[in-house]
């Protein structure tokens, strides 16, 4: 199926869940939509390869890892199955790395590098149930940069409550990118009941945990 964007000319194509071509963008209004701010942009990415990404983004996330605790390895696995190596529709218009909406379980935390206000609105599949795929509209955050993106993201993983609880409890400092995948699945953050072997395939496949930090 034909997902995520190609670059053709100075003309990048972009594609939905479904393989329908949602919207084409130029580079130059790519770069003017998303230049706000300092860091690293996800129109930086266009035409280079998955390896080049891996090279240039791994870094990003071991720093966050020094900063939060989050593993550097199970955060890019989640970066590259959700925003098809910041090639997606959302990466591409809004930064956005993960699918982070404006609204997650009611939750709010400490950390959030979102501005409260920026919003970018598309259609996405949730596995509400096993093995059907729904399709909504969703309002998903904008971000200045992939750092920031990043950043709120782990801001997530360590501050969202279920009630009173930490909804990842354990996630912070933990050096098992098995059990990691696992803490976050059960917190509830995805509904695609393959979520925690998709994650691990690609860290291994990969060889992501070259970019987790050592004590």
């Amino acid at each position: 199926m034909v997902t995520g964007h190609y670059l053709i000319g100075k003309t990048v194509y972009v594609f939905g869940d479904d393989g329908a071509l949602t919207k084409t963008i130029t580079r130059a209004k790519s770069k003017r939509a998303t230049s706000a701010g300092k860091g690293t942009k996800t129109y930086t990415l266009i035409g280079m390869s998955t390896d080049e990404i891996i090279e240039k983004l791994g870094p990003l996330f071991t720093a966050d890892q020094r900063k939060t605790g989050v593993l550097a390895s199970v955060s890019m696995a989640q970066f590259i199955l959700e925003s098809w190596y910041g090639r997606s529709e959302l990466a591409l218009m809004a930064n956005n790395c993960f699918g982070m909406k404006t609204t997650l379980s009611g939750n709010t935390w400490s950390g959030s590098k979102w501005d409260g206000k920026s919003v970018y609105k598309k259609q996405t599949k949730e596995e509400y149930t096993p093995g059907v795929k729904t399709t909504i509209v969703a309002i998903f955050r904008k971000y200045a940069s992939i750092e920031d993106s990043i950043a709120d993201h782990s801001a997530y993983l360590l501050g969202a409550r279920d009630g009173t609880s930490l909804r990842y409890a354990g996630l912070k400092g933990c050096t098992s990118y098995r059990r990691a995948a696992r803490i976050i699945k059960n917190g509830g953050y995805a509904t695609d009941s393959t979520y925690v072997q998709q994650l691990c395939s690609i860290i291994k496949n990969l060889k992501l945990t070259r970019f987790d930090a050592k004590a």
